[in-house]
This record gives structure tokens, sequence and C-alpha cells, in this order.
């Protein structure tokens, strides 16, 4: 165990340990907060970039809660196939339903939030449009999805699964899934349309990814489905049906 020593040659747990210990006694408490945390600072990257990445890089630090050996419990084990293609199904029909639902609702202009899914990546290689749209799908297709998924429906879903169940927790983390949206879609530049598509349709994603969760018990599952439908997402946008 990393310790740090005392001048008497005491040793005291780290900050990371402490966390840990925290979160193993108080696992809803601990991943309110961590929640808390993740929500303003994604929220707030709708307004500063540099505060988006961080808070990509914070959620996949969300696993440090957790000891080694708790990792396949929050879901970073290996999964079956058949499970993994039944659940990324259920997604894809999910986002295609809400994708078309949006469409219907809001149109195919600046008030229907998917169209905003590929602008989010403008810029990001300034010149280079080749390499702008390699880092949009590496993004969407592998790193987002990984990322996401081992917090919420891992870490997160963990803990409220251990304390109130499974089905409370595909809904948690689908809800909380949802709200950190609003730092990528809604708020630069305020339009309440796009806020009144984007939070539906993405706690219907969540609950989708929930039982995709339940069902495989893999957040790297998870993290596949996410990842396909992200890219199918992206390309009904780019090139609409």
């Amino acid at each position: 165990m990393a310790t740090t020593k005392h001048r008497a040659g005491r040793t005291r747990p780290t900050a990371l340990n402490r966390l840990r210990h925290h979160h193993a006694a108080f696992p809803l408490v601990s991943a309110a907060v961590l929640f808390a945390v993740l929500a303003v600072v994604r929220v707030a990257g709708a307004f500063a970039f540099p505060l988006m990445v961080l808070s990509v890089a914070l959620s996949g630090a969300v696993l440090l809660a957790l000891p080694r050996e708790e990792w396949a419990a929050a879901g970073l084990r290996r999964f079956a196939v058949l499970p993994a293609v039944v659940g990324t199904t259920l997604v894809a029909l999910v986002y295609a339903e809400t994708y078309f639902a949006t469409r219907a609702s809001f149109g195919d202009g600046d008030d229907n939030w998917t169209v905003w899914v590929p602008r989010l990546f403008e810029d990001m290689v300034p010149g280079v449009p080749l390499l702008g749209t390699a880092a949009m799908l590496l993004s969407l297709g592998v790193l987002v999805p990984l990322v996401e998924e081992v917090c919420y429906r891992g870490v997160l879903y963990r803990a409220v699964e251990q304390e109130r169940g499974s089905y409370a927790a595909i809904v948690v983390t689908a809800l909380a899934w949802s709200l950190v949206h609003l730092g990528d879609y809604g708020l630069n530049p305020l339009n309440l349309r796009v806020i009144c598509g984007v939070l539906p349709s993405v706690f219907l994603m969540g609950l989708a990814l929930g039982v995709c969760r339940a069902v495989t018990g893999s957040a790297l599952a998870c993290a596949f489905a996410q990842g396909v439908c992200n890219l199918l997402l992206l390309g009904a946008v780019v090139a609409p049906f």
C-alpha cells in the first residue's frame, strides 16, 4: 500500500487511499460527490474548451476511486459476444428512435441537437481537415465512449447498484449522463429547444446503455455499443436519410 511517512516513522494513508476507503464505506455519497465535480467541469466546458477536455480526463480518473481488484465488479471485464450484440442492437434502436423523433420535433436546423454533434469537433485540428475528421471519428468511436462508460456504467453504476439495485443504477446513471451533456449542447449558444431535445434523448440512450450493462455485466460492452452508435448517429447527421 502506498503511504506517506511521518517523522516518527509512522505511516498515514495517501489521499488516494482515503478516497478509496471513503468510497468503499459510503459508495452513494462518494459517487454523488464525484459526479458533482464532473458535472460542474463538464457543463463549464460549454464555455471553455480546455474544461471540456479536462472533464474527459476526470471522467476516466473516477476509476481511481476503486482498487484494482474491484475493477471487474465495476464492469471492467471481458464480455460475451452474443449479449454484447443484443445490447448494442438495443442501443442502436434507441439512438435511431431519438434521432428520428428529434428531427420530427425540431427539424434539421440549429434547434435539433444532433446537428451539433460534428460541430463539437470543428477546428480540432485547424487547417488539416483529414486529421480533424480522423480525430472526430476516434473521439466519438473510441475515446469518449470508453471514458464515459467506465465512469457512468462502470464506477457510478456499481455504487448505485450496491445500495439500490440494478434498476436504480440504470435510471440514475442515465439521468446523470443526460445532465452532463448540457456541457455539449444547448448552453453555448443558449438554445432552449436544443436543451428540450437533448435531455430526453440522451436519457433514453442512457437507459439503453444501462440495460446493456445489466445484460452483459460489462462497462466495456457499453463502450463498444456507444462507440458504434455514436458513429451511426454521426453518419445519419452528415448524410441524413
